[in-house]
């Protein structure tokens, strides 16, 4: 295998910037997932995954507004039983 070596001055290199505002929005996302996955990789040692998602609710507030029965209250307990 012949190695070779290519040398430029810094005025004759071309920029980074440019490269990338001619690739698609697509290709330049698919990058940046790439890069960070590799980050994850090298940071933490693990394959990313989903984090979980925790809702705290008050218990005491929860009954003060089904014993009200207003109906913003009422309303507002729906959307709590949907998450």
């Amino acid at each position: 295998m012949e190695k070779v070596i290519n040398k430029i001055s810094l005025k004759q290199q071309t920029s980074d910037f440019q490269y990338w505002q001619q690739q698609t929005p697509q290709k330049r996302l698919e990058e940046l997932e790439q890069i960070r996955q590799e980050y994850h990789q090298y940071k933490y040692n693990a394959h990313p995954r989903f984090q979980r998602v925790y809702t705290i609710i008050n218990l005491d507030n929860l009954k003060k507004k089904l014993a009200s029965g207003r109906l913003q209250d009422l309303a507002d307990l729906e959307k709590l039983q949907d998450e």
